[in-house]
């Protein structure tokens, strides 16, 4: 028991104050992306993979009640456990299924309920996993513990992981896949076992299986091996490595083939769009800058750790020196390590939109370079008077610096505005919903937490529609609660000058603009019989 508690209880404190932090960011999430509403929806919706499909079809006048909406991100009575029906929706989607498996399975296990806790604790156990495997692959890599608990807390309390987890996404199940696939590169230039040729195959499967992104890390890493094999003459390693590899592209290949279509498609997240951007040699600088900003911003403390650590192995150069000509400090990481860094560029460069999480599975990789030069300061100092003392308090001041940092660091993804969004509607939760927009369900996925405010919602695309107004006719002292789908890009790009005449001539008196959120804009109709 001491002997286990020594090997393992600074990991478990360490993981039980990084899960605390996340529980509290957790804690003040009120509102959605809405990609972490398609999460919802894909893995539950049993009648399609889109709100238009759960209304028969069409958005054109059209009544959704909240049952409706419920029926779309929840799993009811007698659906669970449906893996055909996920793997239909993210056939009819742009992403492969497995986290959108497990995430069912979560779901399935609370039926009915629409919470941000199924996705959040599920993101939770996977991030405290990747946490545990980078560990792992760090003390595969430097043996020493230091690094190793130096990496999870720079990783672990940085704003781009917390971020990771609070996006109820595929993201972080990519980010444990991407560092089990390091650890077991990491394990394979050690020892040539055929069990780790085929957990490298399996891990390869399970990563495109999450996200086709996860294809860039591992054929940069992978190819890096492959020619480190080569180097070593590993001819028969280096056949098993790549068969592995190969045989996890082709496991995708055979167990979701629809990834075909989606890969080649000409939409705007997919193989289609990644060449086109790919070919505008004119944007590289804009998206090369803005991928380098949000990866220094967000993994902040790691680089002061970095610029830190090199500092102090110039100061200590001669003890460096000595230790490099007697080979006692670890390379092994660079080949970890540099991949990810051609990874990011070319994700930078064929990203469908300017938005980090594209490379938030990169980001754990990013800190073993870190924790390397950590390791190297700790093996060229081991000579200091009271080396272990002063290891401890620098190791115990970085988390605290880690920590301290994540206090003052909000993470992404967590949208404290929508609990004012819910406090304006809640007065009209029996009033009449109206939602204009052309057949375009982007708007009502976005808005789906604030929409269950409501009883129902009436859809359509004009204000001179008929059936709206049979539906007004019902609510004759009511006043209205109207939105306006205004994006031009992802949606229909009405103008609310134009169609809030319209919705007037319907028996209102006044409006008043209640928010704007993302692809739409509320607004309040005052009845004009009160």
């Amino acid at each position: 028991m001491k002997q286990t508690l020594r090997k393992y209880g600074a990991l478990a404190l360490l993981l039980i104050l990084i899960g605390g932090v996340c529980l509290r960011f957790g804690q003040s999430k009120s509102g959605m992306f809405i990609d972490e509403i398609y999460t919802y929806g894909l893995a539950n919706s049993a009648k399609g993979a889109y709100l238009r499909d759960c209304a028969g079809g069409t958005l054109e006048d059209q009544i959704l009640s909240r049952q409706d909406l419920l029926d779309y991100v929840t799993v009811q009575p007698g659906e669970g456990f449906s893996f055909r029906a996920v793997y239909d929706n993210q056939a009819a989607d742009v992403h492969p299924p497995l986290y959108y498996w497990l995430f069912h399975i979560a779901s399935s296990l609370t039926p009915g309920l629409f919470s941000k806790w199924t996705g959040l604790v599920l993101d939770l156990l996977l991030y405290l996993g990747a946490l545990v495997l980078l560990w792992v692959l760090l003390k595969e890599l430097f043996e020493s513990p230091v690094p190793a608990l130096a990496g999870v807390a720079l990783y672990g309390l940085s704003l781009m992981g917390l971020t990771t987890m609070l996006m109820i996404r595929m993201y972080v199940l990519l980010t444990l896949l991407t560092v089990g696939l390091a650890w077991c590169v990491a394990r394979l230039m050690r020892e040539k076992k055929p069990a780790l040729y085929m957990l490298t195959g399996l891990t390869v499967f399970a990563g495109v299986m999450t996200q086709y992104y996860f294809v860039f890390y591992a054929f940069f890493l992978c190819a890096a091996f492959v020619f480190y094999s080569l180097w070593k003459r590993d001819w028969k390693g280096t056949l098993l490595f790549a068969a592995s590899a190969f045989a996890g592209i082709g496991l995708l290949l055979v167990c979701f083939p629809p990834c075909l279509e989606q890969l080649f498609a000409d939409k705007l997240v997919s193989g289609g769009s990644a060449l086109e951007n790919l070919s505008d040699p004119s944007q590289y600088r804009e998206r090369l800058v803005y991928f380098y900003k949000e990866v220094r911003h967000g993994m902040k403390v790691a680089v002061l750790i970095a610029l830190a650590a090199a500092g102090a192995l110039l100061i200590f150069g001669r003890r460096v020196f000595r230790c490099a000509r007697a080979g006692k400090l670890p390379c092994r990481a660079l080949l970890i390590v540099l991949p990810a860094f051609a990874a990011l560029v070319l994700v930078a460069l064929i990203s469908p939109v300017l938005d980090a999480r594209y490379v938030y599975n990169l980001c754990p990789i990013f800190t073993v370079a870190v924790a390397m030069l950590i390791a190297w300061l700790e093996l060229s100092t081991r000579d200091i008077r009271f080396f272990g003392t002063l290891k401890l308090l620098a190791l115990g001041g970085l988390v605290l610096f880690c920590l301290w940092f994540a206090r003052w660091s909000v993470p992404a993804y967590q949208y404290p505005e929508h609990a004012d969004y819910n406090a304006a509607l809640s007065p009209y939760s029996s009033s009449p919903c109206v939602y204009l927009t052309d057949e375009h369900f982007e708007p009502l996925t976005e808005g789906l937490i604030q929409l269950l405010t409501f009883e129902e919602v009436f859809t359509t695309s004009s204000p001179e529609s008929p059936a709206l107004k049979d539906y007004l006719a019902a609510f004759p002292a009511e006043d209205c609660v109207l939105y306006i789908d205004v994006n031009k890009f992802w949606s229909s790009g009405f103008d609310p000058e134009a169609m809030l005449p319209g919705m007037l001539d319907l028996g209102y008196t006044d409006y008043e603009l209640l928010y704007s959120y993302g692809l739409s804009q509320c607004y309040l109709l005052t009845n004009a019989s009160k």
